[in-house]
């Protein structure tokens, strides 16, 4: 269990989602407390004037961020001079918060007359434009943090300010409404200050008074679209409650307001993910397909037993309330609760906006939500609360397939044949959620039981795998075969382990003196793998082969496959040359490897030491030649490949350091010749319901399987 729970923190990204997760759970349990304390201490008007200032406040604060926080997230990590961008983030967003609760001071006899007071003494005046203040730069520090990508820091200043908050009523008694005010808001400074205080500590960053007009050009437009964006996203927040007010009346605002508080809760998973996503996509741009399936995953196996869970036990929660709640929000908090399904979707979109810099598409987007969602009340209100359901469901819906046009038309970004375009857009999608959650929940249980099988075996020898850095995944080669084979997986490298494997996806691998000092007394298998970028792949193979799959795109007449050179991200793309190279891509031939059923093949040749014990010739539909398997068929190695190409795999091996692994290779119809295009250390397969009833493929699985314990086992090297 510890080993689980390790393995799932190192994970970044899960790790920056959880703590802000965690942070609002802490928020919301204590502010409870603090309004029951208050409650109990305060008269009752003294608690409804605090409660309009302090969503007052907050709401100002929120909007005197003008999208600063944002662009933060986005740029920080590439800022040479992260002090003076985080000192200007701060200088601006006070200046800009001062501006606007000083107007909303001098308007409040005409925005909120029950406010007015305000206004007529100094001091209040003064406290609420400070308290505004510190709450919006207060609110920032939490994107200097996800900027940081250490949201654990969020959490600990969410926990201080959250005490201090629950403590302070008792101590400002006396001054009434402007005591609960005040105790509120002075926890808001706390927390400023303490995450002051860690950002000099664990950051080095050192406070100035400075505005730095080089980073105000680079972020203003950022900043400026997506505060545009931000505005509308808050406007059915804002204005729906009252709406219903005005519609259906204060009682049924009363339950409208119960259900909202709840579904929120569910609505902060995506949320967390989705900016955790956000800033590692800001953070390294290469990495957004991996995190994208990352972000989708962590969602999912939060937000799936939560929307169960409420939809099974959704009137015994509103029955904490009382029975009229029961009565008249059970409907309403079943829609709310599946709107978090579209909720995912549409924070996806709007965080794939912010890391192409679409700002055009964010605020599309935004509109788009915004005017359908309100128009949409307008309409179905007058039918009870499930209108207000309807409304949000409506407006996601609408809201995501504007944005998926405006992905296609609107964002930057190289291949189109993703599961985002509506091209077999049901097919892709499906393939997508098999790929990505049914069927790695299905091997996992599938893996548990053969393992649990494996141990009860006559004969059976018990082995220990030592996988380092990372654990093999549900999709992993290797995780089925250990499984099956009853091998216990481990990652802590201070425990003894039968064989020890170097494990990390990645296309280049740091060092690692834990495996460099194991390889004194065992042997790492793939220690010496540590590039496998295409462009490293083809000079190996070109120094083996004789020929080779790279050219010049600048000379080269007709078409070319442009690639990423990183390992799995997938984005090939067919291009009329002659044309200038971009950066991080290599250019390769198109090879023609159409069979007589009109589809595009591979060859996945699979490494055990010296040998190779299986090969799969795979299909692919001839538009989509860079994503989705389609088939497979299961080769003996002579028939798939020669003496003299088995001999030259095996040493194009040998000079990457594969000892395990898979390699994909075309065989071209014009000249016959294989070409070696990627190297996979980490392999995976088989994925999906694809393979499932596939004897070809089951006879792989089981080659592999004694190829395993032959190579790696009982003849260790």
């Amino acid at each position: 269990m510890k080993e689980v729970f390790l393995r799932y923190y190192a994970n970044i990204l899960l790790r920056n989602s959880l703590y802000p997760m965690l942070a609002t759970a802490i928020a919301s349990l204590f502010g409870f407390l603090f309004w029951i304390f208050t409650a109990r201490l305060y008269a009752v008007e003294s608690v409804g004037i605090a409660a309009t200032l302090i969503s007052t406040v907050g709401m100002l604060g929120v909007f005197s961020l003008i999208g600063y926080d944002s662009s933060t997230v986005r740029f920080l990590s590439h800022e040479k001079n992260k002090n003076a961008a985080i000192s200007t983030g701060f200088g601006i967003i006070a200046l800009f918060s001062v501006v606007l609760s000083g107007t909303f001071v001098l308007s409040v006899k005409y925005i909120s007359p029950s406010l007015a007071f305000i206004q007529e003494n100094t001091l209040i005046a003064f406290l609420f434009i400070f308290f505004t203040t510190m709450t919006a730069l207060n609110v920032y520090t939490e994107a200097v943090f996800l900027a940081y990508r250490h949201t654990v820091y969020t959490f600990i200043v969410t926990i201080v300010f959250s005490m201090v908050k629950v403590l302070l009523p008792f101590a400002f008694v006396e001054f009434g409404a402007i005591g609960i005010f005040s105790a509120a808001s002075l926890s808001q400074v706390v927390g400023l200050v303490l995450s002051v205080m860690l950002l000099m500590q664990h950051f080095f960053y050192r406070p100035s008074f400075v505005f730095d007009t080089s980073v105000i050009k680079r972020f203003w437009k950022y900043s400026a679209g997506n505060y545009v964006a931000d505005i509308f996203n808050f406007l059915p927040l804002a204005l729906l409650p009252i709406l219903v007010t005005n519609i259906l009346g204060a009682e049924q605002a009363a339950y409208y307001y119960v259900v909202v508080m709840i579904a929120g809760f569910l609505y902060v998973i995506p949320a967390s993910t989705m900016r955790s996503l956000f800033a590692e996509g800001s953070h390294d741009e290469k990495s957004i397909p991996k995190n994208i399936q990352q972000s989708l995953t962590t969602t999912t196996l939060l937000l799936t037993p939560l929307v169960l869970l409420l939809l099974l036990i959704n009137k015994y929660i509103l029955a904490l309330f009382g029975s009229s709640y029961t009565l008249s929000g059970t409907t309403f908090l079943n829609i709310a609760v599946l709107n978090s399904i579209l909720v995912t979707i549409s924070v996806l979109y709007g965080s794939l906006f912010r890391l192409s810099n679409a700002i055009r598409a964010l605020i599309i987007r935004s509109v788009t939500y915004a005017g359908s969602t309100l128009l949409l009340a307008y309409f179905l209100l007058p039918r009870g609360l499930e209108g207000a359901g309807l409304a949000l469901i409506g407006g996601n819906v609408f809201a995501i397939i504007v944005s998926h046009v405006a992905y296609i038309g609107l964002a930057p970004h190289d291949n189109r044949n993703t599961f985002f375009t509506f091209k077999n857009l049901p097919s892709r999608i499906r393939a997508r959620l098999n790929d990505y959650f049914i069927w790695p929940f299905k091997a996992f249980l599938a893996g548990k039981k053969a393992y649990y099988r494996a141990r009860r075996r006559p004969g059976h020898e018990p082995k220990t795998i030592l996988f380092y850095p990372e654990a093999p995944k549900t999709f992993h080669t290797l995780y089925k075969i250990c499984h099956y084979l009853g091998w216990k997986i481990i990652t802590n490298p201070k425990k003894q382990s039968d064989i020890c494997i170097f494990f990390e996806d990645a296309t280049y691998r740091k060092e690692y003196p834990v495996l460099l000092e194991r390889s004194k007394t065992q042997r790492v298998i793939n220690l010496h793998c540590t590039d496998i970028s295409k462009k490293h792949v083809d000079e190996v193979f070109e120094e083996v082969f004789g020929h080779k799959m790279s050219l010049d795109p600048r000379t080269h007449t007709g078409v070319c496959v442009r690639k990423s050179n990183v390992n799995a991200v997938h984005d090939g793309v067919v291009l009329p040359c002659p044309r200038e190279p971009e950066e991080g891509y290599v250019y390769q031939k198109l090879i023609d490897t159409v069979n007589k059923n009109n589809r595009a093949t591979d060859l996945r040749i699979h490494i055990f030491n010296d040998t190779i014990p299986v090969v799969l010739e795979r299909y692919k539909e001839i538009d989509d030649i860079f994503n989705f398997t389609v088939g497979a068929t299961f080769l003996e190695t002579d028939e798939a490949l020669t003496k003299d190409e088995q001999e030259k795999v095996v040493l194009f091996c040998k000079k990457m350091g594969l000892e395990y692994g898979e390699l994909d290779a075309l065989r071209s119809k014009d000249d016959g010749l294989l070409y070696i295009v990627d190297v996979n250390n980490t392999p995976s397969g088989p994925i999906g319901p694809l393979y499932a009833n596939n004897l070809g493929i089951k006879r792989w699985f089981l080659e592999l399987a004694e190829a395993t314990k032959r190579e790696f086992l009982l003849s260790p090297r």
